[in-house]
């Protein structure tokens, strides 16, 4: 259920980035865990055809680095690119697609697609239709149906949502101290106890590095398990937050300590293995992925 922290601060990237043929044959440092190369809103029509291109070419090279690199993912423009996609030689060697604008019409042909593959599905929920929950639990079901294996995580579109309401972000606001704060909770509460995997909205003010690490901090205590960061200066702020702190990791190895009494209590806060076994190997899990910071040392003095 937690393997999608493995995705870390996910970076989007357009397809033909001059540093992406660098990163994918390790010669150059990932600059994210994961990353989506992009051939949909990060492309101008005009260089569409171009990025099929790059990624084919791309593909087929021999130096295409599996172990060293990022998780990668593909975001093509629509389900008819995906298909064309799914024809190119070496298409395996990346992880999965991205799906753009996902509904539950849409779902039953991604899923589709990826028979006789090892791909998995990254959908985007950023259609206002998925405002009403109904919608939302019907897609939610047709992508348990595909089988959780096959989803690498569900991406919520902030921006395209705000743009339905013809807003966009604010520098100094998080996206809970705005009108999409109810559907984060209601999108993370539906998704999240069914088993799903989800990813939180892109920050897009790249100069206002506090108000998003105020933001990954609630992403975090919502349940998210990765964000997606449109520049590489966003990357330590996002895993920064995501790392446990050390009177976290403490509590969750003693939650989950077989020997644990039925109630304790560590660092004042009451901890009950029966109802916070499942948050423990959550927090493990982040542990394991983002690390855990070593407490402060106190002075002689204090």
């Amino acid at each position: 259920m937690f393997a999608a922290y493995g995705l870390g601060a996910t970076l989007y990237m357009p397809v033909i980035h001059p540093k992406v043929p660098d990163i994918m044959s390790g010669r150059a440092p990932a600059p994210a865990s994961s990353i989506v190369l992009c051939l949909e809103d990060a492309l101008h029509e005009t260089d569409v055809e171009r990025g099929v291109r790059t990624l084919t070419e791309l593909l087929a090279g021999r130096e295409l680095e599996l172990d060293a690199r990022p998780h990668v993912f593909v975001r093509p423009r629509s389900y008819d690119m995906a298909c064309r996609l799914r024809a190119i030689r070496g298409i395996d060697r990346v992880d999965g697609f991205v799906i753009p604008k996902a509904r539950p019409e849409t779902i039953p042909d991604w899923t589709s697609l990826l028979n006789g593959t090892r791909l998995r599905l990254m959908p985007t929920l950023e259609t206002p239709d998925l405002f009403e929950p109904s919608r939302l639990i019907q897609l939610r079901d047709l992508l348990l149906g595909a089988g959780l294996d096959r989803i690498a995580a569900v991406r919520l579109g902030g921006n395209d949502l705000l743009g339905a309401m013809a807003l966009r972000r604010v520098r100094g606001v998080t996206a809970y101290e705005g009108p999409l704060g109810w559907f984060l909770s209601m999108a993370t509460g539906l998704l999240t106890s069914s088993g799903l995997p989800v990813a939180a909205p892109v920050f897009d003010i790249i100069g206002d590095l506090e108000t998003l690490r105020r933001e990954v901090e609630r992403d975090v205590q919502m349940g998210f398990v990765s964000k997606t960061a449109i520049h590489p200066v966003q990357v330590p702020v996002i895993e920064g937050a995501f790392a446990v702190p050390p009177e976290e990791l403490a509590a969750a190895e003693a939650i989950l300590d077989r020997d644990a009494r039925a109630v304790f209590q560590v660092g004042g806060v009451m901890c009950e293995p029966a109802t916070h076994a499942s948050w423990a190997r959550r927090t493990l899990a982040r542990a394991d992925r983002f690390g855990s910071p070593a407490p402060p040392v106190r002075s002689a003095a204090g």
